[in-house]
């Protein structure tokens, strides 16, 4: 008696590896691809939130003084309200709890899928830095909600004190992102040298780049970081949720 033979044939994806198939990292982890159906990772979204809350702290936490008022120098700290401040505090930390989350996920990233590349490794420390200084930035906010008419602590520290507050927020809450610039960098090495990120992403960080450095070069503006910078980070942690050639999901939990 003759049995019937079966014949079964894998379907491939689109890349030509069989489908639902899994793709060595740069450790030898296997991860389903994003592109054959996986999850995608959701981590690098903590990088837009953080983006989006450093923006709206530096709006917030930049006083509407005339050019008349600056001059006046200690005698403007009357006429300074406290609810900017606020807000840019608040709303401040919240970024720098995102941001570090995102530097994490950055550092985890780099250990799948670019092993000891030292590009990839150095993106998670810059934007550590970038977090860290911007603490000081967000508290310096809010020492002036604290005492400002209104606060707390109203009254009980000196307009000269304050003032050092002010004057410091003039680019505090800006100049950390000096070290998302560094991050940059390397992110345009890693996608025209090591083709490890997209193309799009090394263009969008060299032009991002090139402004605060031009005007930092040429009139020793140190703030303008920290108004492009914050757009690049949300630029590019929403195109690491979705771009499969730098494969944010590979070898790690989502």
């Amino acid at each position: 008696e003759e049995h019937p033979v079966i014949t079964i044939t894998p379907t491939t994806g689109p890349l030509g590896s069989p489908a639902g198939s899994v793709r060595p990292d740069a450790h030898g982890h296997h991860a389903a691809d994003p592109a054959l159906g996986g999850t995608r990772a959701t981590w690098p979204l903590a990088g837009a939130v953080a983006g989006i809350a450093s923006l709206v702290a530096a709006m917030a936490g930049m006083a509407t003084i005339t050019e008349e008022q600056y001059l006046e120098g200690v005698g403007l700290v009357d006429e300074l309200e406290r609810g900017g401040y606020y807000v840019s505090f608040v709303v401040g930390l919240i970024g720098v709890a995102a941001l570090f989350i995102a530097a994490a996920g950055w550092r985890r990233w780099a250990q799948h899928r670019a092993g000891d590349d030292l590009a990839a490794g150095t993106i998670a420390t810059a934007l550590s830095a970038t977090a860290t200084v911007n603490i000081i930035g967000y508290s310096m906010a809010g020492a002036l909600a604290l005492y400002l008419d209104g606060g707390l602590d109203a009254g009980t520290m000196s307009d000269e004190s304050l003032f050092v507050n002010f004057a410091y927020l003039d680019f505090g809450t800006l100049f950390g992102w000096w070290g998302a610039m560094l991050a940059a960098g390397c992110v345009a090495f890693l996608a025209f040298r090591r083709r490890l990120l997209p193309r799009w992403m090394g263009v969008v960080s060299v032009v991002t780049m090139a402004i605060p450095l031009g005007f930092a070069l040429f009139t020793a503006l140190p703030g303008m970081p920290g108004l492009l910078m914050p757009l690049w980070l949300v630029a590019i942690s929403v195109g690491m949720v979705f771009s499969r050639t730098a494969g944010a999901s590979a070898g790690v939990p989502r």
